[in-house]
């Protein structure tokens, strides 16, 4: 979908891209293509597919057309009203209108189709992104495939390396079910409005042994922010384990390791 024609679709309907809701729209054709070829591709099956933030659906339409099942999540009448409109009698197509973490952790949609999905897809807003990739993560069956354009921020944070600044509770809960890839930066220059900041696509692929049992996720990862909760103290003084290093200097299999040795010297951690 080209600048062009996103002018048109809003200036047509009266609408404008909502800040509140954090609507930068991506109209650089070629990069829309090439997310959704990274979110597809290899991945057999792709669908079912759950979007969050469709927009104008640039990437709701390139995913429909491969063949593939869609729920998309939109919180904004506006858009929800063109997305039928454009896109409501293509098969396959489900569109959900409401707040995205509301509709994630209700348990009817938890149960349907569009709460299980192989593949999400998501141009998140980057005020909630990280509650919302949260809320994906705690489906009662974590996607296989993840691709979002997140804050570039936020992105490197999710594929950090353990010693470095951006290492930290969020990238322990993801590394350890997932192996993350930064595929690319995107500039401000291909979205509409512009925004303020650099993004990034990043690439989540399901572990075929995750570190943790799905039972003890929530767990682990209270576990872990707790350990980063006073960044410079030794995890010995935080945590009452034996482990005189900081939260940052542990590699992703470290915590783990101290993980199973506190549960072991604490009665339902």
């Amino acid at each position: 979908m080209t600048l062009t024609e996103i002018r048109r679709l809003l200036d047509e309907r009266g609408m404008r891209p909502l800040a509140r809701f954090g609507q930068n729209f991506l109209h650089d054709q070629n990069l829309a293509k090439a997310i959704v070829l990274e979110a597809i591709g290899e991945l057999y099956p792709a669908g079912p597919v759950l979007e969050v933030g469709p927009g104008l659906g640039a990437l709701t339409e390139l995913i429909l057309d491969a063949g593939l099942e869609l729920t998309a999540l939109e919180i904004d009448r506006g858009l929800a009203a063109l997305l039928r409109e454009r896109l409501g009698a293509k098969p396959g197509f489900t569109l959900v209108e409401g707040d995205a973490l509301e509709t994630l952790a209700d348990p009817a949609f938890r149960e349907s189709a569009g709460g299980r999905p192989r593949l999400f897809l998501g141009n998140l807003p980057y005020n909630i992104s990280t509650p919302l990739l949260a809320a994906v993560l705690a489906l009662p069956r974590p996607p296989q495939r993840i691709v979002m354009t997140l804050q570039k921020e936020v992105a490197q944070r999710l594929a950090a390396k353990h010693g470095t600044s951006d290492y930290g509770a969020i990238t322990i809960h993801i590394q350890s079910g997932y192996a993350v890839r930064l595929v690319r930066v995107l500039p401000p220059s291909v979205f509409y409005p512009v925004p303020e900041v650099d993004s990034a696509v990043v690439r989540l692929d399901r572990l075929a042994a995750p570190l943790v049992p799905e039972e003890e996720s929530a767990a682990f990862h209270a576990f872990v922010r707790k350990g980063f909760s006073q960044r410079r103290k030794k995890l010995s003084n935080t945590l009452g384990i034996a482990d005189s290093r900081r939260p940052e200097e542990l590699s992703v299999p470290e915590w783990v390791a101290a993980w199973n040795q506190y549960k072991e010297i604490t009665p339902n951690p």
